[in-house]
């Protein structure tokens, strides 16, 4: 299940877990399973993950950190002033909360409207609005996500979500939690 074109060939290059903004969903570099994902908020594929990222969360703690990068589509339109909604309220300590709204919301917002429904999620979540608008529509914020979105192009990510678990591309994403756990309990035996 992906969003757009077929995946690229695998690459063994290593990624950059944390860098300036990078939006982590369960921060711990030390951590020896690392997963990295390079999702669009547009891509119902994407959305498809979020309960299983939560579970991988909840029985892994510590030992997994998920580290999330933005990779925006051309063929979803709202998807980059998502990801720069993402990284405005991280600004305001709210990435988490707003991810999750985001993707909540994905039906709605995205037949139209979507910064205005972003706006209205940063005040749901408790965000000083002007800052969080100003900031969505900032260069710092486009710029993060560019660089980003660059850096899966160089990974050869070309399709969402595509993972990395301690640098290897995962070829055919798991469907299920237990697809991610046995991926998961290799790395750690």
């Amino acid at each position: 299940m992906a969003c757009g074109p077929s995946e690229a060939q695998q690459s063994s290059d290593q990624i950059t877990t944390a860098s300036g903004y990078t939006p982590e969903i369960n921060p711990n570099p030390g951590a020896p399973v690392q997963i990295v994902k390079f999702s669009d908020y547009q891509c119902p594929a994407c959305k498809f993950f979020v309960p299983i990222e939560q579970k991988i969360k909840e029985d892994y703690g510590d030992q997994v950190s998920i580290v999330t990068k933005h990779f925006p589509l051309s063929m979803h339109p709202y998807a980059h002033v998502a990801s720069r909604s993402a990284e405005a309220a991280r600004k305001q300590g709210k990435y988490k909360e707003m991810h999750d709204k985001i993707f909540e919301g994905q039906e709605v917002w995205s037949k139209g409207n979507a910064e205005r429904l972003f706006i209205g999620y940063a005040e749901e979540i408790g965000l000083d609005t002007e800052v969080f608008t100003a900031d969505m529509n900032s260069a710092e914020m486009n710029q993060i996500v560019m660089e980003q979105r660059k850096e899966g192009v160089r990974m050869g990510v070309n399709a969402t979500p595509t993972f990395y678990i301690n640098g290897i591309k995962v070829e055919n994403n798991p469907q299920t939690y237990m697809g991610f756990k046995v991926l998961i309990d290799r790395e750690l035996d």
